[in-house]
């Protein structure tokens, strides 16, 4: 019988504890799990809600699903799939100094694949498509991936107005900061595989898009449950087998190697397990190997992601909405906080039909959330307002639900693409049999962290 300990009861943990419960039963591999939680719920920071009228909707950074992701198949696997509610096909447009302009349509994670749609744009101008018609699809060749920024790789393959007026807001507002010097391979790496077979790339790229081997941002449908993903979560906690033991009100405030097996002190008693699995972040477990003066190091230069996500409640009769409209992207010369603001009650006639308009409203750029998240509920309500009343003259609001993310996850720029895989091999030699996943090691939203739950809980069973 083998002992697992998991430190962390965010999705990581949890899903992690469900992988490992599942392959362990269909491999009829003896353990136990206990996933050790400090506070008195699970992803307590993670998860929030609100309630209007009899309905509860989620009000936390994560609201639609995507039905090519890794977090549809788990639904599915779950037999969640009554739950989900498919989305209108509704568009994406970018707001600029101008007004709203349209988004050429055939675009892969942005990069463009119908040279005549794409002139045809009224976000650029004469001069700019002519410069795009002589820039556009330019070889290059970059030997090492890792070095690969965002901006490096469409400047070099389109140019720097395309990258500029289209490009860097439509991915800014879907991956949750600024992209420009974020890892290309870290990030978006179905790119970095085009980066690859840089002899064809546009050719590699049209033919991911015509698969539909991977999602595409700027158009298509999307699903989210009928419940939220609080009791998503608890969903999973609840087809966990008599194998898992959950502890709420616990904190691990050391952990040490004896006898060949790993002792996590819990309050004032020791416990010991055959492997550890550490979800919670650095700044939680770094006290414990405060003699690793590499591990201390590796995390003392890092960047974290603040987010800042608003929810906006209005009557239907009081916003005149572009039924069409599924989400509006602010172009970073605009230089608003906003960042884009996604049409909740347009996607899904559902939430329309209560008689609502809802709204989430993003501040994801960093220097505008750096410059909001001190600052009072009521002071960020007066500036979301006056900057929807851009797009919305007469704005007017019912509730405003305001969620502020602190360090959500790490800023993957090049240095941390260069050190990623070096702190990951070097983790695997140093500390055998711990396991470091979720916010504990990478950059990572929340499809990456069921598959790297997934992949854990494989590898960690085949060792036993």
């Amino acid at each position: 019988m083998k002992n697992i300990a998991i430190i962390g009861g965010g999705i990581s943990g949890v899903t992690t504890a469900y992988f490992l419960d599942r392959l362990a039963s269909s491999k009829s591999k003896k353990i136990n799990i206990d996933i050790i939680e400090k506070n008195s719920e699970f992803a307590k920071d993670k998860l929030n809600k609100f309630q209007y009228g009899q309905e509860i909707y989620d009000s936390g950074w994560h609201n639609s699903i995507n039905n090519n992701s890794v977090l549809f198949q788990f639904m599915l696997e779950l037999g969640l799939y009554r739950y989900l509610i498919k989305s209108k096909n509704t568009s994406k447009v970018i707001y600029t100094k101008s007004g709203l302009k349209n988004i050429p349509k055939k675009m892969l994670f942005g990069y463009p694949l119908d040279r005549n749609e794409l002139l045809a744009s009224d976000l650029l101008s004469f001069k700019d498509k002519i410069s795009i018609l002589f820039g556009l699809y330019n070889k290059f060749n970059f030997r090492n991936l890792s070095i690969i920024s965002v901006k490096d790789f469409f400047i070099n393959n389109t140019n720097s107005k395309f990258y500029n007026k289209i490009v860097e807001p439509i991915l800014t507002s879907h991956y949750g900061s600024d992209i420009s010097n974020q890892s290309l391979s870290l990030v978006i790496p179905q790119l970095a595989f085009a980066t690859i077979k840089n002899s064809d790339i546009k050719n590699v790229i049209e033919n991911m898009y015509s698969n539909n081997v991977v999602d595409n941002i700027t158009s298509g449908y999307e699903y989210i449950l009928k419940f939220t993903l609080r009791s998503f979560l608890e969903n999973i906690e609840s087809n966990l087998g008599n194998k898992v033991f959950t502890e709420f009100n616990n904190e691990v405030t050391n952990i040490e190697k004896e006898d060949g097996k790993y002792a996590l002190t819990i309050g004032n008693k020791k416990r010991y397990y055959d492997y550890v699995i550490i979800s919670v972040k650095h700044t939680e477990f770094l006290e414990w190997f405060k003699e690793d003066r590499k591990l201390i190091n590796y995390y003392k230069d890092l960047k974290f992601i603040s987010n800042i996500v608003i929810t906006i409640i209005c009557k239907k009769d009081s916003l005149m909405i572009n039924p069409e409209i599924g989400e509006i992207i602010f172009d970073k010369q605009v230089d608003s906080f906003i960042t884009n603001v996604e049409y909740v009650s347009n996607k899904w006639v559902e939430i329309k039909s209560k008689n609502i308009h809802m709204l989430r409203v993003y501040v994801k750029r960093q220097s505008k959330v750096n410059k909001l998240i001190n600052k009072s509920d009521k002071e960020i309500e007066n500036i979301i307002s006056n900057e929807l009343k851009s797009i919305h003259k007469n704005f007017t609001f019912e509730k405003m639900y305001i969620n502020k993310i602190e360090n959500n996850y790490m800023y993957a720029d090049i240095k941390y693409s260069k050190y990623i895989h070096e702190i990951g091999e070097y983790l695997a030699r140093a500390y055998d049999r711990i396991y470091f996943i979720g916010n504990s090691k990478k950059a990572i939203n929340l499809e990456n962290t069921i598959l790297e739950a997934r992949e854990t809980a494989k590898n960690l069973i085949e060792l036993i």
